[in-house]
């Protein structure tokens, strides 16, 4: 009876001691995980060394070698080639962003000062090579676990972000927005429509890598009960296979479960970089099949990033007070309306009948000539969208000023 419980004693003791072992093993497995997800792990507390029989000292001794097992995969870690090259890409990464944002406010001075179409042209051409080099250099700050970079200070409606995510593909041409009266309705923080931008380019540049190069990509935006929906629709050449759709999916579900190395090196730095901003600001992004064959990625923005923004009724002034009804003149030609008083027993008093009068108007002297129409942006220049809105601003007559008459 003695023996039997000196061993359910010794079992008990030695069930305590691989307990120990084993949550150990799964410290080093789980702080190696994160590490090669680019996150740093918090080290595991240290061990209160109590002292005891020898079995407590041996589980004190195991908790001990599990911090620093921790706190040495940190060292190597951080002394590695691999971390002082992402360290120093994502400080390169932030010094090429500050010169290319100088390059294109450069640009756009030239844009402004010149009316030389060809010049114009070319400058649009290298304007558009700059926006594509920034969006790959934000590509690599947000896969190493940064920002896209982009700071401003204001929002900006939907329909302005669908074209900026636009001119930042290669074959812009091909890209079709349809924002219709949400576009206008709307706007996005400064905070996050840099970055939804971002997303919806990386989308956009996928759908025409993997469709039919005579179809287009068209991207709408409508507002639903969840936020505002943005669909990036393609044609495919080839079919995309469940199997291949369900595995894109779950990547951009959890990308913090995703191989990033692997994804790299697979060429898919457009997905992962769409999953991470995703989860960054808690959109939800998911593929689909269409009914052309073709695959449309759907973003969800939710409702707490929508700006309302107050329709611009131009230059319509509305009176605060109408106007008496005998004060309101009626438009030439037109019979003014015929109002009968309410009828009077007696006759005596009522008013008499209305009657038809003639209301002389002068027509408006013809003396106003038209303004000269403002130039049409180049169609093959990238920033079409932006050049177009600074020629109808610039183009626009100013209260006062005589007709421009062509010589």
């Amino acid at each position: 009876m003695v023996a039997a419980a000196l061993d359910r004693r010794r079992d008990g003791e030695f069930q305590r001691v691989v307990e120990a072992v084993s949550a150990a093993e799964a410290m080093m497995v789980w702080t190696a995980g994160k590490l090669c997800q680019g996150k740093r792990p918090p080290l595991p507390p240290e061990p209160a060394l109590a002292g005891g029989d020898a079995v407590e000292r041996v589980i004190d001794l195991v908790a001990d070698l599990k911090v620093q097992g921790a706190g040495a995969l940190m060292r190597v870690h951080d002394e590695s080639q691999a971390a002082v090259l992402v360290e120093m890409h994502r400080t390169l990464t932030r010094r090429q962003h500050t010169l290319i944002d100088d390059m294109l406010e450069h640009l756009t001075s030239l844009q402004q000062s010149t009316e030389d179409p060809e010049l114009l042209d070319r400058s649009f051409k290298i304007d558009h090579l700059a926006t594509r080099l920034r969006r790959m250099v934000e590509s690599v700050s947000v896969v190493l676990g940064g920002r896209s970079l982009r700071e401003t200070r204001a929002p900006v409606a939907v329909s302005t972000v669908l074209r900026g995510a636009k001119s930042e593909v290669v074959k812009y041409t091909r890209v079709q927005t349809a924002a219709g009266d949400t576009g206008s309705a709307y706007a996005l923080p400064a905070h996050v429509h840099p970055e939804v931008a971002h997303l919806l380019a990386e989308l956009i540049d996928n759908g025409l890598e993997h469709s039919d190069p005579a179809t287009k990509v068209v991207v709408r935006a409508q507002k639903v009960a969840a936020g505002l929906l943005v669909e990036v629709e393609d044609r495919a050449t080839l079919l995309m296979s469940p199997a291949q759709r369900d595995m894109l999916n779950h990547l951009l579900e959890r990308p913090n479960q995703a191989d990033v190395a692997g994804q790299v090196r697979n060429g898919s730095l457009g997905l992962i970089t769409t999953a991470k901003i995703a989860a960054r600001h808690g959109l939800k992004v998911w593929l689909v099949m269409n009914a052309m064959g073709g695959t449309t990625a759907n973003v969800i923005i939710p409702n707490r990033y929508l700006v309302p923004l107050t329709p611009a009724l131009g230059t319509v002034t509305v009176p605060a007070e109408p106007a008496p009804a005998a004060a309101q003149p009626g438009r030439a030609g037109a019979v003014q309306q015929l109002v009968r008083p309410a009828p009077n027993a007696g006759g005596a008093d009522s008013d008499p009948l209305p009657r038809r009068q003639r209301v002389d108007r002068p027509m408006p002297a013809a003396t106003a000539a038209l303004a000269m129409p403002a130039r049409a942006a180049n169609p093959e220049a990238v920033a079409d969208w932006r050049a177009g809105l600074n020629a109808g601003l610039s183009a626009k007559p100013q209260p006062g000023t005589p007709p421009v008459t062509p010589s």
